[in-house]
C-alpha cells in the first residue's frame, strides 16, 4: 500500500478562519472545485503556533490550528511535506518548546529591505531617516521571514513615527502581520523613550506633553544613557528624545493610562513591550524619599509604582480573540539578583517579565540557569532577552548561531518561557541569516542536537559541509581584531573561489563573504 497521497488540487473549506493559510495553500497546491477537500478548524485548546496536521488515505485532509498562527504554520508543513509521490500519509503535530518568541526591533535601524537609502546601524533615540515607504518595506519583508520560520512576534520601537505615516502605517503592519500569523509588539515608553507615540506632535508624544507639563519632567543625572560591558559608555545626544517623566507625579500616571487605552482602541496590535527607560532614573525629592536614594540607570520602585494600574488597562483581547502578549522589561544582567527584584513581586502574574543578559554576562553565568534558579523568581512567565548578536554588543552581522543555539537549550530546558533577539538586520546576510535560523529552531526545539542542525540547515546553504565549516571559520576571523589583511586576503581569495563554483543563493553567502573581508582588509592599518 503507497504511504503517499497523490493531489491533483484541493479545495479549501473554513477557509474565513485562516484566509492567508486558504492563500497559501491554493497556491502551494492548486485550487480545483473537484479537488481533495482541505479543511481547516481552530481549536482555541492548542497552544499559540499549535497545530495538527491529518492526511488520510481518502476523504478531506484536515488542518487544525489555534486561533492565531497555528493554521498558518500547518499549511506551510503540508507544503513542505509534497513529494512528487503526493503527501505522506498520517498525522503530524507542533507546537513550540519556547512560546514567547520575539525578534526586538527599533524602526530606525530595522534594514531588511536593502535598497533604502538612509540605513543606520545603531542608536536607541535616532530619527527617522529613509522615506515614510521604507518603513513597510523593511517589516514586511521581516514579517515574512517570522511567518515562515515560525517566529511569533516583532516587537517594534517608534511603531508610532510621523515621518513614515504615523496610524496608518502601523495598522497597515499590523494587519499584515497579523493575517500571517505574527503579532506587532509596541515597544512603548512609560515615562521615557518617546512614550506611546514616538515621534510626532501627538498629545500621547512624550514631548508634546511634557512641553504642556514641564512641572511633571524627571529630573535626569547630567549623563543620560548607560555602560554595557560588551559595548562601553553610550551617551545618548541632548534631544526632545531624551526627555523623562518624573514617576512619582499621578497626572504622568494617568496620561500613561490614557495612552495606553488609545492605543489598543486604535490599532490591531499583538501586544505591548513595557519599558520604564533604561538612561537614567528620576531624583526628584518625591522620587528618592520613595525609593531610599535608589540610583541606578533604571529604577525598580518606579516599575512597581506604574507597571499594575498599566497592565491592568492592557489586559484585552487582541487579533483573532486570543489575549494581548506583554512583555515586562526589568532590564540587564540581574536575573540572579532576587534581592534587587523584591520590589517586582507584587507586580501582576499574566503577564512576561523580560530578563536581558549580554553576551560576557551569558557565558559567565550561564550554569547558574538552572529550573531551580527559574523557580525562585518573582513570577511564573520570564523571558530571555539577549544584546548578544546585536550591535550592542559589537556584534551587528556576527556569527552567533552557536550562542543562540545555547541560549534556547538552556533556558528552554530551565522552564523559561521565551527567547527574544535583535533582528533588525536583515537575513540577506549570511551571518545574520544562520543566526537567526539557530534561534528559530532552538527556541521551537530546546531539545534539537547542534549536528542536526548543522546538517539539514547550515551546511545545504554554503555547499557541504566542508565548505560551511570554511565560511564559519572566514566570518570569525571579520570578528577578530588582530586580523592581518594577508589573512583576510586569504579569506576573500577562497570566497571567490566559491562564487566562482556555485550558483544561486549559495553564491550569494559566499559572494557576501568575499566582500566584506575585503572590506576588512582594505581597513586594516
Amino acid at each position: 500500500m503507497s504511504q503517499y497521497r497523490q493531489i491533483t488540487g484541493i479545495r479549501v473549506r473554513g477557509a474565513a478562519s485562516a484566509p492567508y493559510a486558504a492563500q497559501l495553500l491554493a497556491q502551494g497546491l492548486g485550487e480545483t472545485a473537484e479537488g481533495t477537500t482541505v479543511d481547516l478548524d481552530v481549536d482555541p485548546a492548542l497552544p499559540e503556533g499549535g497545530y495538527r496536521i491529518e492526511v488520510p488515505e481518502r476523504g478531506a485532509i484536515r488542518l487544525t490550528g489555534d486561533p492565531f498562527a497555528g493554521l498558518v504554520y500547518a499549511a506551510r508543513e503540508l507544503l513542505t511535506l509534497a513529494t512528487p509521490a503526493g503527501l505522506p500519509l498520517g498525522v503530524r503535530t507542533g507546537s513550540p518548546g519556547m512560546p514567547l518568541r520575539t525578534l526586538w526591533t527599533w524602526d530606525h535601524s530595522t534594514n531588511w529591505d536593502l535598497r533604502q537609502l538612509g540605513q543606520q546601524e545603531l542608536g536607541a533615540l535616532n530619527p527617522y531617516a529613509k522615506s515614510a515607504d521604507a518603513f513597510g518595506a523593511d517589516y514586511r519583508r521581516l514579517v515574512d521571514f517570522c511567518s515562515r520560520e515560525r517566529i511569533g512576534g516583532i516587537v517594534v520601537y517608534g511603531l508610532l513615527r510621523d515621518a513614515h505615516g504615523g496610524v496608518e502605517a502601523a495598522r497597515e503592519l499590523c494587519e499584515y502581520a497579523n493575517a500571517r500569523g505574527v503579532r506587532i509588539i509596541a515597544g512603548i515608553g512609560v515615562n521615557a523613550y518617546g512614550g506611546i507615540y514616538f515621534d510626532g506632535r501627538h498629545r500621547f508624544n512624550l514631548a508634546t506633553w511634557l512641553r504642556q507639563r514641564p512641572d511633571l519632567a524627571a529630573e535626569l543625572p547630567k549623563k543620560v544613557g548607560f555602560d554595557i560591558d560588551d559595548f562601553g559608555d553610550l551617551h545618548f545626544p541632548a534631544s526632545e528624545y531624551m526627555m523623562a517623566a518624573c514617576p512619582s507625579q499621578p497626572d504622568n500616571l494617568a496620561w500613561n493610562r490614557d495612552a495606553v487605552d488609545w492605543l489598543l482602541d486604535t490599532l490591531p496590535v499583538g501586544g505591548i513591550n513595557f519599558e520604564t527607560g533604561d538612561y537614567g532614573s528620576c531624583a526628584c525629592h518625591r522620587c528618592t524619599a520613595r525609593t531610599g536614594g535608589e540610583r541606578t540607570s533604571w529604577s525598580y520602585e518606579a516599575m512597581r509604582s506604574v507597571y499594575p494600574t498599566l497592565l491592568e488597562t492592557a489586559r484585552r483581547k487582541g487579533p483573532a480573540g486570543v489575549p494581548l502578549r506583554h512583555l515586562v522589561e526589568v532590564y540587564w544582567d540581574n536575573i540572579f539578583d532576587l534581592d534587587a527584584q523584591k520590589p517586582l513581586a507584587e507586580l501582576p502574574d499574566d503577564v512576561a517579565y523580560q530578563y536581558c543578559v549580554n553576551r560576557g554576562f551569558w557565558y559567565e553565568n550561564r550554569d547558574r540557569l538552572t529550573a531551580a534558579h527559574v523557580e525562585k523568581l518573582p513570577h511564573t512567565t520570564n523571558v530571555l532577552r539577549t544584546h548578544a548578536g546585536s550591535q550592542w554588543n559589537r556584534q551587528r552581522h556576527s556569527w552567533v548561531p552557536e550562542m543562540y543555539a545555547d541560549m534556547g537549550t538552556r533556558a528552554g530546558g530551565a522552564g523559561i518561557r521565551g527567547l527574544t533577539i535583535f533582528a533588525e538586520a536583515s537575513a540577506y546576510h549570511p551571518t545574520n541569516e544562520i543566526s537567526y535560523l539557530a534561534y528559530a529552531r532552538f527556541t521551537w526545539n530546546p531539545g534539537l542536537a547542534w549536528a542536526d542542525f548543522w546538517r539539514d540547515e547550515v551546511a545545504p546553504r554554503f555547499g557541504g559541509d566542508a565548505e560551511a565549516e570554511a565560511f564559519r571559520a572566514g566570518a570569525a576571523l571579520l570578528d577578530d581584531p588582530p586580523a592581518t589583511a594577508d589573512a583576510l586576503a586569504a579569506v576573500r581569495g577562497d570566497a571567490l573561489d566559491m562564487v566562482a563554483a556555485t550558483g544561486g543563493d549559495i553564491q550569494r553567502r559566499w559572494l557576501w563573504l568575499a566582500e566584506r573581508s575585503a572590506r576588512h582588509a582594505h581597513c586594516v592599518d
